[in-house]
């Protein structure tokens, strides 16, 4: 029997274990994801990597948040943006990742708010089709119920 994975699909709710933004090999900059992957017992790191800064220039090296399969992949998103967007200060207080954990939580209640006011906008889950390959098809087997998947 053989098993067909699907190509790799954004999905915003998928559980997300950590997001790390920052400098990469050749000086580039990257954008490193890590959560489980959809059909193996396995972590996925998806990365996507960017022009990186110029030769000279200081700033932030790197973001690292760690979301523990707890948090989906949009709220971590919308962290990373929350970090990229804020200024670079070389020292910073004791209170910054409760700061995060803040506006993540009142982020999530803005939400439930917003969708429990407006049920119809409610994001629908796209039902899953399998499609087979070209010169195959499923036939049936003497066990009820049981189809192999053969070449034509």
């Amino acid at each position: 029997m053989e098993h067909f994975t699907p190509k790799f699909r954004y999905d915003p709710n998928a559980k997300v274990d950590s997001v790390y933004y920052g400098v990469a090999h050749g000086g580039r900059l990257v954008t490193s994801v890590v959560k489980k992957h959809p059909v193996a017992d396995r972590m996925e790191t998806t990365r996507a990597y960017e022009p990186g800064l110029a030769r000279g220039q200081g700033g932030r090296v790197a973001v690292l948040i760690l979301g523990g399969m707890e948090t989906t992949l949009d709220e971590m998103e919308y962290l990373l943006q929350r970090q990229k967007e804020k200024p670079f200060v070389p020292r910073r207080g004791g209170k910054e990742i409760a700061d995060m954990c803040r506006a993540l939580t009142e982020r999530r209640n803005d939400r439930i708010k917003y969708f429990r006011a407006n049920p119809s906008e409610k994001p629908k889950k796209q039902p899953v089709r399998l499609h087979l390959p070209v010169g195959f098809r499923w036939m049936p087997t003497p066990e009820p119920g049981f189809q192999i998947l053969a070449k034509v």
